[in-house]
């Protein structure tokens, strides 16, 4: 049975698709059941045939979650062609760079395929510069892509100190010169990272000889609605307005206050900028019907958004203060006796990190190290213990599968289909290391190592592994494997530490991870450092600021409690959060 709407729900569903339109969303609001309700409207009523919608997001679990939404509203039986409901990474390799994909790259295919393969920073191809850069030797052509908007080079090599050193430096005219031509040479060899494919699309819609193209794709898809569109990036932002300009109709919908992909050169002042310029008719959802109003106050003087009406209003607090005095792990005692009596409690933080403290004394494991921890963890009967576990073991084989991935999927590659195919793959290959002994981690690095290259390597062989996963597992079988720097001769358990034991049962995920989710109870922790975006000082410091942002969408997730884990106060910083409305116990 569908869902009673509010009025200012049915405001959008019923809204025309005969202009742009804006739908400012607050956390809480029921917003997927309502793009759900207004994508199966359209198609239900459709007649710009033989064109249809496009209903994007950016992740691949959004995009499940409206695809069951909408079937909820269309008769069985009935196809979505000639719709489109997906990724707006994937929208634009399918409909814009796929079709000219020979004429932008050059890339000819092998037995008649011409598809692009997507590959991430970690791939491990052999493109690279002839010359080295800011004397830190050869770029490798996946670790750097063109802004064509700026006319800037960005690295993206997966060291953060090599990406601020190369992004600082300013290249010579015969440098970025090289740089296009390393780059030609990967794309004209069949690869490109998503980068570069947005570059591609921003570079075909711009040129005059393609304009027939654009002219087709207008009619092919003249509404384009956008989930969560405080992500839109400036390369998106661009795409969007050429089709704009040819008569293609947008919907916007998300929270600009919720924009928390800063490194993907996302800022809401542009989306904003953007809504404004085309005369977006600007809706609202202002009702959250998940969090309290004690919580939704509090949310407000974060970033300053304000005019929500939250669930109900508590004379008990329910925006808390707990403090630690060295490490977040003092407290779980104190959290057991906060959320006794609710079920959904999550932790949650701005990076792993600190979240990795309640787990192993090894805070940021190197990638050999997440190996062993993966199997030093694994617990069917513990779901804390093997979902911690599984996570581990899909970061160790991305590092060296030259994939794409799923985010939010334990890593899944991109090329495979079934996130839960790949989950049971996952599960498999830990049984199998460990009924191999690999689990037996009483012996030295050096040889621990030297076994689990040897299982690693044999892990496409066998029999566990489906048809559709061993292609993509090809670079294993040459893997190699190192102890950490300095460790040959360490033992392996001692190095590891010791696993806490799961009496804080409770799940934890990062605030990106924890976007869009609803909790009885969040427990936000910040960082014991003042002075980067994991500290509360940060989150309080600029209602505009990305932290403030974190803080925001971290802080609206709980139905019920809002509990911030910080440092010992100090009498000032005390008043700070009681300003904001916290009450410190």
């Amino acid at each position: 049975m569908a869902p009673e709407f509010t009025n200012e729900q049915l405001d959008y569903v019923n809204s025309s698709i005969e202009e742009h339109t804006f739908l400012e969303a607050c956390p809480g609001s029921g917003k997927t059941e309502v793009v759900a309700a207004k994508v199966a409207k359209e198609i239900g009523s459709w007649k710009n045939n033989p064109g249809g919608l496009a209903a994007l997001s950016f992740a691949n679990s959004a995009t499940d979650e409206l695809t069951i939404r909408v079937s909820k509203y269309i008769p069985y039986g009935r196809g979505i062609f000639p719709h489109f409901l997906g990724t707006f990474d994937s929208f634009i390799y399918k409909n814009i760079v796929s079709p000219l994909s020979i004429e932008l790259t050059g890339y000819l295919g092998e037995n008649s395929d011409a598809s692009i393969r997507i590959v991430e920073p970690s791939a491990n191809l052999g493109y690279r510069t002839k010359y080295s850069f800011a004397r830190r030797g050869q770029v490798h052509a996946h670790h750097y892509s063109f802004n064509l908007i700026n006319g800037s080079v960005v690295f993206d090599t997966g060291e953060p100190e090599l990406d601020r050193v190369f992004n600082s430096t300013v290249l010579k005219d015969w440098e970025y010169q090289h740089l296009v031509e390393t780059k030609n040479k990967m794309l004209k060899g069949g690869f490109a990272t998503y980068r570069d494919i947005e570059t591609l699309a921003v570079d075909a819609l711009s040129q005059d000889k393609y304009q027939h193209f654009v002219n087709l794709l207008v009619k092919r898809y003249p509404l384009i609605i956008i989930d969560e569109c405080q992500d839109l990036s400036e390369e998106q932002l661009t795409i969007l307005q050429i089709l704009a300009d040819k008569g293609t109709k947008l919907h916007f919908v998300g929270d600009l206050h919720q924009a928390i992909y800063g490194f993907r050169d996302v800022e809401p002042a542009k989306v904003k900028k953007f809504v404004n310029d085309n005369y977006f008719n600007k809706l609202q959802l202002t009702r959250n019907f998940r969090s309290c109003q004690n919580i939704v106050n509090l949310c407000a003087k974060l970033t300053g958004r304000v005019g929500i009406v939250g669930d109900v209003s508590w004379l008990k607090p329910r925006c808390i203060i707990v403090q630690y005095n060295s490490c977040p792990t003092e407290l779980t005692d104190i959290f057991k006796e906060l959320c006794n009596g609710f079920h959904n409690n999550v932790v949650v933080s701005r990076g792993h990190s600190i979240l990795r403290k309640f787990q192993t004394s090894v805070d940021q494991p190197n990638n050999i190290q997440k190996l062993a921890l993966a199997v030093k963890l694994y617990d069917p009967k513990d779901m804390e213990f093997l979902n911690q576990s599984l996570q581990y073991f899909s970061e160790f084989l991305r590092y060296h599968l030259k994939e794409s991935y799923k985010p939010s999927s334990f890593n899944c590659p991109q090329s495979i289909d079934s996130n839960l195919l790949w989950r049971k793959f996952l599960s498999d290959s830990l049984n199998y290391l460990i009924r191999n002994n690999l689990q037996k981690m009483d012996i030295t690095w050096s040889n621990w190592t030297t076994t689990a290259k040897l299982l690693i390597r044999s892990l496409p062989k066998q029999c566990f592994c489906p048809e559709g996963i061993v292609s993509v597992l090809a670079s294993l079988e040459a893997v190699n494997l190192a102890s950490p720097s300095g460790s040959a001769k360490f033992e392996v358990a001692s190095s590891l530490g010791t696993a806490k034991t799961p009496s804080l049962s409770y799940r934890k995920s990062t605030i990106h991870g924890a976007k869009g989710e609803t909790h009885d109870i969040t427990i936000v922790v910040s960082s014991d450092r003042a002075g980067k975006d994991s500290h509360w000082k940060s989150w309080l410091n600029d209602p505009d600021s990305e932290a403030a942002r974190f803080a925001y969408v971290a802080s609206s997730r709980p139905k019920e409690f809002l509990i911030w884990a910080v440092k010992k106060l100090k009498p000032l910083e005390k008043k700070q959060l009681e300003a904001v409305g916290f009450k410190i116990i």
